[in-house]
Order: C-alpha cells, then sequence, then structure tokens
C-alpha cells in the first residue's frame, strides 16, 4: 500500500505527513480521503498493476 503513496505529490507534501509512521490501514484510509496523493495512473490487466507513469510497462499490459 506504502507504494501506491507518492511523496512528490502536492498533496501528499500538504498534510505533512510521514508515511513511514503510517500503517498500511491508515495509508488506505489516507489514499481513499486523499487520492491525489497517489501515483497516477494505475492500470491492470486484472493480473499485473502499473503504478505510475511507465511506458513500456503500460504497453505490455495494453
Amino acid at each position: 500500500m506504502h507504494d501506491l503513496l507518492n511523496p512528490k505529490s502536492k498533496t501528499y507534501k500538504d498534510m505533512k505527513t510521514n508515511a513511514k509512521d503510517l500503517s498500511e490501514n491508515e495509508v488506505a484510509e489516507l489514499l481513499s480521503a486523499n487520492p491525489k496523493a497517489m501515483f497516477r495512473p494505475l492500470l491492470t490487466d486484472g493480473n499485473k498493476l502499473v503504478v505510475g507513469f511507465e511506458p513500456e510497462q503500460m504497453e505490455a499490459i495494453l
């Protein structure tokens, strides 16, 4: 779950939260309430998940 959190996003920075101090459930709640703090885009083919803009990985799924 921590891998989805984007520490470079403005939303994350504005929260002034250290993700290392958060449990998996707390990260899930934080992302649920603040989806802009997540790496985007998220792509899946049902088996694999590509997090963030990774052209080669994205192309492999599409």
